[in-house]
């Protein structure tokens, strides 16, 4: 075990040390320049210790509606939330190594940036490097999905986003940690956003004002509930088109962003991450970094429940 951790650790210092010097494909200087600006001079909050954070991009590249659309700038835009500010430190991977034991518990939070596909699954290419985990690949699976449980449980912070919610969707518990199942996008236009709590700190970002904002919007299905989760943004339906086809939900409960708990851990999910302008939208880097520091347990945030909080209000 010692020689497979030395080795593994080495992996993810070697990594680190290469992502630091090399840009992402496909983003053309003026999108890098753009991002560049948006981008806070700052956090709102200093960090308790250096944080060291995984953008983690789908193994599924080639089978990503976001391939150099939009994965690359949001790629571009965390890396620099974090060296700007001095938030934290990144690695970046598409290599599910790192959710092996050893490596995961390196990371104060894990950023999902759009990470569609079953990806927690190794490959039989993985499995050259993953066999000392498990006789085959259902059993090495097994030991990463427990690896990530007990991360969060642990104490560990996620933050996800878009297409996020369509990775391991075959992995039932994966669904219920970040709270829902995709749903399908009605919308791909300009709607209306609100603030489900205005006083919220995690949308400080937003200044206690309404907005609107064109880009593709999910809808959501089971596990999601506002009983299991703390919904911070949704659909402002009386001021956006409803007459769009393949709306399911009947209840007009659109939610585009909340935060749970997960043991000692914290979770959270934004719907927003598709468009390529997004990542340089100054109000939602802001309101991503003070998420990212909430995942990191930096920026300590209320996650009961939106059903809960009713109640006892």
């Amino acid at each position: 075990m010692t020689d497979r951790r030395a080795l593994t650790e080495s992996f993810v210092i070697a990594v680190a040390l290469v992502m630091t010097t090399i840009a992402p494909a496909q983003l053309t200087p003026d999108q890098a320049r753009r991002i560049e600006v948006a981008v806070p001079e700052k956090a709102r909050i200093t960090p308790k210790r250096p944080r060291q954070v995984l953008i983690w991009n789908t193994p599924f590249m080639e089978d990503s509606p976001h391939k150099g659309y939009s994965i690359p700038q949001s790629e571009y835009a965390m890396r620099l939330l974090g060296e700007k500010t001095g938030a934290f430190e990144t690695v970046v991977s598409d290599d599910v190594a790192m959710y092996l034991p050893e490596n995961i518990r390196e990371f104060d939070a894990i950023v999902m940036n759009n990470s569609n596909g079953p990806w927690i699954r190794p490959t039989p290419e993985d499995m050259d490097r993953l066999k000392g985990y498990g006789p085959d690949i259902t059993a090495v699976e097994k030991v990463l999905r427990r690896s990530l449980l007990d991360y969060v449980a642990d104490g560990g912070g996620i933050f996800a986003f878009h297409h996020a919610i369509g990775g391991n969707n075959h992995w039932l518990e994966f669904l219920g940690l970040l709270g829902a199942s995709y749903w399908g996008h009605p919308w791909n236009e300009e709607v209306a956003i609100k603030l489900d709590e205005p006083e919220h700190p995690l949308v400080a970002a937003f200044g206690g004002k309404d907005f609107r904002l064109a880009e593709e919007i999910f809808q959501y299905n089971e596990p999601y509930s506002r009983e299991r989760v703390r919904v911070l943004l949704s659909l402002d339906v009386e001021k956006t088109n409803m007459t769009v086809p393949w709306i399911h939900r009947k209840d007009k409960d659109f939610a585009l962003a909340w935060i749970k708990q997960q043991g000692k851990g914290r979770v959270f999910y934004s719907a927003i991450g598709h468009r390529t302008e997004i990542w340089w939208n100054r109000q939602i880097l802001s309101f991503y970094l003070d998420a990212i520091q909430f995942a990191t347990g930096d920026l300590p945030a209320d996650a009961r429940p939106s059903a809960r909080v009713q109640k006892t209000n």
